[in-house]
C-alpha cells in the first residue's frame, strides 16, 4: 500500500506550500491527528516531493523516551545536513549561529550560554545560513514527544519564517500531556496551513480492501472491514495483514472473521508475529523498543546481547515482517509498533532493560541526559553512581537553558537517595533550578530542606547562601540577612576566601534594603574594604549612595557610581549593581542608568537569569517614567510583569510605574486596583528599600483622590522610614512635597510652605536641576504671582535641557496659566503649546487634550498636535533604529534583538517615513540631535 489513499487535499495543501518555498517564501504546516492516521506517510511524501525539488531536508522524530534529552530534535535536524568541513562550518556557525556550535559536539557536552534564548535564536540564524545553501524542509514527526527546549525552539522559528527559505512541518498527536501549551504557541504563531487528516472513508476502506485482498472483495466484508477500524489507516493495513496471513478470502461469508479481528488487530498480531520468532529476533526488537528509533546498530547488538552480525540480521527480519521501517539504523514502522513491542516486556523487567540501557549508551560515550534518561525509568535503591551521573546530567540540561529537565533529573536524584554527604547539595541545586524556573513554591521547600541535610560548615553555608538570595529575590530581605550572617560564621576558618567574600558582599547589599540593617550594613562594608583580593565594585557601589547620605558633593557620588559600573563586575542577580544605577538614577543621569539597565538585561537573556527580570524591567519602567517616556515604561510594565510571578523583588517596582501610567490616563480604579494586589495593599507599611516607589504612587493617589489625611500619613512615614534608614537629605522620594500636598489640600498653607521650603534648600544644596525644580514648581503654588512666575520659569529653563520631558511639560502648563492670568495672552498661548507638544511626545495624552481644550478655550480651533522626531517613534522602532545608527547591519540587529531581519527592515520602513530620512547616515543625525 505505497499510494496514499483519501489525501489529496492534505497533499494539494503541502504541494502549495512547497510551490511557495520555491518562490522564496518559507511557511509553516501542521499536521494534526491521532495515532495511524497517516502523519509519518504524509511527512515520507513531502519528503520525496521535496527531494525532487533540490530541496535539503532536515528530519526528526520525537520520542517519548527521549523527552529529557535537551535539543534533542535539533540535533536530529541538523547534525546530518551540517558541513563536516571546517572551513563550510565556519560559514554556516557564523555570527548569532556561533552560540549554537555547542550543541553539536561529539558528546554535547561542551560549555553552552546558560541560557535558552541565544541557543533559539542562533538556531534561527543557522538555520537561516543553510537555507542559504538551498530552500529548507523541515520534518518533526511526533513533534509531541519533542524534548521542551526543541519545541521552545520549533516555537521560536514558527514566528520568523518571513525571513527564511525554509518549509517547517510539524505533526503531532493532539492533547498530548505536558506539551499542550508549547504546541499551542506553535499553532498560535501567525499564518500556518493546518491540516487535520480524518479516518478513512468506507469507500477508502474497501479500496484497500480490494487492493490487498482481490478485486472480487464483496461489499459486506469491506463494510465489515471500515467498521472493525474505524477507518483508521494504520489499523486497516495491520488488519489485512493478518487476514491475509490467515488466508482468509474477501468474501459475505468470512464478514464475522474481520470482527473476530477485533479493533485489536495491530496489537496482537505484531505481538503474535513476534513471539513466534527466535530469542534473537526477540531480543533485537527489545532492544530497539527500549533504547529508541535510529539507535546504532552496535548499541543495539550490545543491549540485546548479541554479534553486530546477528543484530543485522535480526533487523532485517524484523523489516521482511513489516516491524521495522528499517534496519539499519532500525526503526519501528510506527510508534504504536514500537509500543506494542515495549509493552511485551514484563513491568517488573523494564527496570532492569532501562538500567542496562544506561549502562551501555554510558561506554557507547553517549550524551549524559540521554543516558540518565534511562536511570528516570529505573527503581530507586541508593545507588551512588546513578546520583553521580543524574546530577552531571542536571549540570548539562542547566547549562543548555532548561532548568526543568535539569530539575527532573535532580528530583530522581534526591529518590534514589543520594550518599548523606550528597543530600544537602542534591537539593540544593534542585532549590536553584525551581528558582531559576520561577516554581517558587518548590523552590523555596528544597532550598530550606537542603540547609537542614548537612552539618557540614561549608556546605551549610552555601545552602543559606542559595536560600537569602532566593529570600532577597522575591522581596523579602529582612528574612534574607540572618542567613548571610549564618553563613559568614560559618565560613569563619573554613578556608573559602571567595566564597567568603561573595557572601559578605551579598549580605551588604541586602542590608541596604532593610531599614533594620544599617548598623550592619556600615560594619560589614568596613570588613569587606579590608579584606584583601577584593573587588572595588561592591564598595564603591555603596560608598556612592553614602556619599549622598552624608551630603557631599553629587559628583562624588557620580565618580564612585561609574568606577563600580565600569567593566560590568556588577552583574543582574547581585545586590550590589542597584545600589550604583540608583544613585546615577537619583543624580537624574537617566540615559547613562537606561545604558547599564539595557545591558544588564542583555546579560540577564544571554545567561537565562529569569528571577532579576523584574528588576530590571522595574528600573527601565521608572527610568522610562522619569524621562516622560511613557509608551516605553508601558512596554517595561507589560513584559516585566508577565515574565515575573509573584512574589518578586522586581514586582513593587512594576506596580509603582504602572500605578503612575494609570494616573497619567485618568484610569484611578485602576490605579487603585493594582496597588490593592500589591505589597501594600490593605494600607500596609514598607518593609524594604524596594516598595518606596510604590508608596510614592500611594500618596500621589490619596493626593488625587483628595485624601489629604492618608497622604500626610503616608508621606511622613516615607520620611521617618528614610530617617532610620540613614537618609534625612534628598532622595528618589520627595516626601516633603508630598507632605506639602497634603497640608495645601487640608488648607494648612503654612505647614505647606515649611515643607516646601526645606525641600528647595536641600534641593538647592543637592545641585541636580531636576530636584530644584520639581521643588521650585511646588514652592509657585504658595507663591504671589510675580514670586511664582519666577519660580516657574527657572524651573523650566533647569529642565529645558534635561532629560526629563514630561516634568517640564507639567511646569510650563503651570507657568502658561499664570502667564495668562497676568494677562501675557499670547506668550501664554505659546508656553502652553509648547507644553501640549511635549504632552504629545510623552505619550501624555490626558494632559495633552487638557491642554488643548485650554488653548481652544481662549479662541480658535484646537491645534494639531503631531510627535515629531524620534520621540514619535514606537519603543520598538526605536531600539531598532538606535542600533542601525549605531552601524549595525539589517542582520546584526536580528541578531542582537531575537527577530527576524523581515522584522527589523518593517521598523527601519516605518522609522524612515516618520523621521522623513532615506539614510542611515540621516538617521544617526536625529540620534545625535536627541
Amino acid at each position: 500500500m505505497t499510494r496514499l489513499v483519501e489525501r489529496d487535499g492534505e497533499l494539494r495543501d503541502l504541494k502549495r506550500s512547497l510551490a511557495e518555498l520555491a518562490a522564496g517564501r518559507g511557511g509553516l504546516a501542521v499536521v494534526e491527528a491521532g495515532p495511524g492516521l497517516g502523519k509519518t506517510t504524509l511527512l515520507r511524501e513531502v519528503r520525496r516531493l521535496a527531494a525532487g525539488q533540490r530541496c535539503a531536508v532536515m528530519g526528526a522524530r520525537g520520542a517519548e523516551l527521549e523527552r529529557q534529552f535537551g535539543f534533542g530534535v535539533v540535533r536530529q535536524l541538523f547534525e546530518p545536513v551540517l558541513p563536516r568541513a571546517r572551513a563550510a562550518r565556519d560559514e554556516v556557525f557564523t555570527g548569532a549561529a556561533k552560540a549554537t556550535e555547542c550543541l553539536f559536539g561529539e558528546t554535547g557536552q561542551e560549555d553552552a550560554p546558560g541560557s535558552p534564548y541565544p541557543l533559539l535564536n542562533g538556531l534561527y540564524w543557522l538555520l537561516v545560513n543553510l537555507a542559504e545553501r538551498a530552500p529548507l524542509v523541515v520534518l518533526v514527526d511526533d513533534a509531541q514527544w519533542a524534548d521542551l527546549p526543541s519545541l521552545q525552539f520549533l516555537g521560536f522559528l514558527a514566528r520568523r519564517l518571513d525571513s527564511a527559505r525554509a518549509l517547517v512541518i510539524i505533526a503531532i498527536r493532539p492533547a498530548e500531556p505536558g506539551a499542550d501549551e508549547l504546541i499551542d504557541d506553535i499553532l498560535a504563531a501567525g499564518e500556518l496551513t493546518l491540516l487535520r487528516p480524518k479516518n478513512l472513508s468506507g469507500v477508502a476502506v474497501a479500496e484497500l480492501v480490494r487492493r490487498e485482498l482481490g478485486g472480487d472483495a464483496h461489499d459486506e466484508f469491506c463494510v465489515a472491514c471500515h467498521a472493525v477500524t474505524a477507518g483508521n489507516p494504520l489499523f486497516v493495513r495491520e488488519l489485512l495483514r493478518v487476514l491475509a496471513a490467515d488466508g482468509v478470502r474477501p468474501e459475505a461469508a468470512n464478514a464475522a472473521s474481520v470482527a473476530d479481528s477485533g479493533p485489536d488487530a495491530i496489537r496482537w498480531y505484531v505481538a503474535g508475529r513476534l513471539r513466534r520468532q527466535t530469542p534473537e529476533v526477540q531480543a533485537v526488537a527489545r532492544a530497539v523498543a527500549v533504547l529508541g528509533d535510529d539507535t546504532p546498530v552496535a548499541v543495539v547488538a550490545e543491549q540485546a546481547g548479541l554479534p553486530g552480525s546477528g543484530t543485522v540480521a535480526a533487523a532485517q527480519k524484523l523489516t521482511r515482517l513489516g516491524i521495522f521501517e528499517r534496519f539499519d539504523p532500525p526503526a519501528f514502522v510506527h510508534a504504536v509498533v514500537g509500543d506494542v513491542a515495549l509493552s511485551l516486556i514484563p513491568a517488573d523487567d523494564r527496570g532492569a532493560e532501562h538500567e542496562r540501557a544506561a549502562a551501555v549508551l554510558q561506554r557507547a560515550g553517549r550524551p549524559l541526559v540521554q543516558i540518565a534518561s534511562h536511570l528516570l525509568r529505573t527503581a530507586p535503591r541508593g545507588v551512588h553512581d546513578r546520583v553521580t551521573l543524574l546530577a552531571a546530567a542536571a549540570r548539562q540540561a542547566f547549562q543548555h537553558g532548561s532548568p526543568e529537565d535539569a530539575a527532573v533529573f535532580l528530583e530522581r536524584a534526591r529518590a534514589e537517595p543520594p550518599a548523606p554527604a550528597l543530600r544537602a547539595e542534591i537539593s540544593r541545586q534542585l532549590g536553584n533550578c525551581r528558582a531559576h524556573h520561577l516554581a517558587v513554591t518548590d523552590a523555596e521547600t528544597h532550598l530550606r530542606e537542603a540547609l537542614t541535610l548537612t552539618d557540614d560548615r561549608r556546605q551549610r553555608a552555601l545552602c543559606a547562601y542559595s536560600l537569602a538570595r532566593f529570600r532577597n529575590a522575591s522581596g523579602d530581605p529582612h528574612t534574607a540577612i540572618p542567613l548571610l550572617v549564618q553563613a559568614l560564621d560559618d565560613l569563619a576558618g573554613a578556608d573559602a576566601p571567595d566564597l567568603e567574600l561573595e557572601v559578605e558582599g551579598e549580605l551588604v547589599g541586602m542590608a541596604r534594603a532593610d531599614p533594620a540593617g544599617r548598623t550592619l550594613l556600615l560594619r560589614h562594608l568596613e570588613s569587606l574594604e579590608r579584606r584583601s583580593g577584593r573587588p572595588s565594585a561592591i564598595p564603591d557601589s555603596q560608598r556612592s549612595i553614602e556619599a549622598i547620605f552624608a551630603g557631599r558633593p553629587v559628583a562624588e557620588a557620580l565618580r564612585l557610581a561609574r568606577s563600580a559600573l565600569a567593566g560590568d563586575a556588577l552583574t543582574p542577580e547581585r545586590c550590589a549593581l542597584w545600589a550604583a544605577v540608583h544613585t546615577l538614577l537619583v543624580a537624574d543621569q537617566l540615559d547613562e542608568a537606561e545604558r547599564r539597565m539595557q545591558r544588564a538585561l542583555d546579560t540577564a537573556v544571554e545567561r537565562g537569569l529569569l528571577l532579576p527580570m523584574g528588576i530590571i524591567r522595574g528600573y527601565l519602567s521608572r527610568i522610562a517614567w522619569a524621562r516622560g517616556d511613557l509608551a516605553e515604561a508601558v512596554e517595561h510594565v507589560e513584559l516585566g510583569t508577565a515574565a515575573t510571578p509573584r512574589p518578586n523583588v522586581g514586582l513593587p517596582l512594576l506596580d509603582a510605574t504602572a500605578v503612575h501610567l494609570r494616573m497619567e490616563e485618568g484610569r484611578l480604579p485602576e490605579a487603585r486596583q493594582i496597588l490593592e494586589s500589591g505589597e501594600l495593599a490593605g494600607g500596609r507599611q514598607p518593609h524594604a528599600s524596594t516598595l518606596m516607589w510604590l508608596l510614592e504612587a500611594r500618596i500621589r493617589l490619596h493626593l488625587t483622590e483628595g485624601d489629604h489625611a492618608a497622604a500626610l500619613a503616608d508621606a511622613l512615614l516615607c520620611g521617618q522610614w528614610y530617617e532610620r534608614w540613614g537618609m534625612s537629605l534628598i532622595w528618589d522620594v520627595p516626601w516633603r512635597l508630598a507632605a506639602a500636598s497634603a497640608h495645601l489640600l487640608a488648607g494648612n498653607r503654612q505647614e505647606a510652605g515649611a515643607f516646601v521650603a526645606e525641600q528647595l534648600r536641600l534641593a538647592r544644596d543637592f545641585a541636580v536641576p531636576r530636584h530644584i525644580a520639581i521643588a521650585l514648581r511646588a514652592a509657585a503654588q504658595l507663591a504671589a504671582p510675580a514670586e511664582a512666575l519666577r519660580n516657574l520659569a527657572e524651573a523650566a529653563d533647569l529642565l529645558r535641557d534635561g532629560p526629563g520631558r514630561l516634568e517640564l511639560a507639567r511646569t510650563l502648563s503651570d507657568l502658561g496659566d499664570l502667564q495668562l492670568r497676568d494677562g501675557d495672552r499670547g506668550t501664554a498661548r505659546a508656553t502652553v503649546r509648547r507644553a501640549a507638544e511635549l504632552a504629545v511626545e510623552c505619550h501624555a495624552l490626558e494632559l495633552a487634550e487638557r491642554l488643548k481644550a485650554g488653548l481652544a478655550r481662549g479662541g480658535g480651533r484646537p491645534p494639531k498636535l503631531r510627535i515629531n522626531g524620534v520621540r514619535g517613534l514606537t519603543p520598538s522602532e526605536r531600539r531598532v533604529a538606535r542600533l542601525a545608527a549605531d552601524a549595525l547591519t539589517n542582520r546584526e540587529i536580528a541578531e542582537r534583538l531575537f527577530v527576524s531581519e523581515k522584522t527589523v527592515e518593517a521598523h527601519l520602513s516605518r522609522t524612515f517615513r516618520k523621521l522623513g530620512v532615506r539614510s542611515r547616515t540621516q538617521l544617526v543625525t536625529h540620534f545625535a540631535a536627541g
